[in-house]
C-alpha cells in the first residue's frame, strides 16, 4: 500500500492485481457475485472491431466555425431550443444539409 487518507486507499497496481487474484478487492457498490460474472462476461462478449478497420477511417479537424448575428423567426427559434442542448449545432447541420444539397443538384 502507498497511501491511505481517511476513506481511500491507494495501491500500486500491482498491488491492485495481486488483490483481485486473492479475491480480495473491494468495491464501493454492493454487487452480488452473480452480477459482477454477467457483468463480466457482457465485456467479454462485446463486439470487437474487424481486422483493418483502421485503413477505413478519416480524421480532419473541424473547420473554425464562424460567429454570426442572424435573424430567424421567434417560432424557428423556440423550436430549435426546445428540442435542448446543441440547438446551434442542430441548426448548423440543417444549413449544411440545405447547402450540400443545393451543391449537388446543380452539378452537370
Amino acid at each position: 500500500m502507498i497511501g491511505k487518507s481517511e476513506r481511500t486507499t491507494v495501491y500500486t497496481a500491482s498491488q491492485a492485481d495481486e488483490l483481485r487474484r486473492q479475491g480480495k478487492g473491494k468495491t464501493d457498490w454492493d454487487m452480488s457475485h452473480e452480477e459482477a460474472m454477467r457483468r463480466r462476461h457482457a465485456d467479454l462478449e462485446a463486439p470487437q472491431p474487424y481486422e483493418g478497420w483502421e485503413e477505413t477511417i478519416s480524421i480532419a479537424l473541424p473547420q473554425p466555425k464562424e460567429q454570426v448575428t442572424l435573424r430567424l423567426d421567434r417560432e424557428i427559434m423556440q423550436w430549435f431550443r426546445g428540442q435542448g442542448r446543441g440547438y446551434q449545432t442542430r441548426i448548423n447541420a440543417v444549413l449544411r444539409g440545405y447547402v450540400e444539397h443545393e451543391r449537388n443538384r446543380r452539378r452537370p
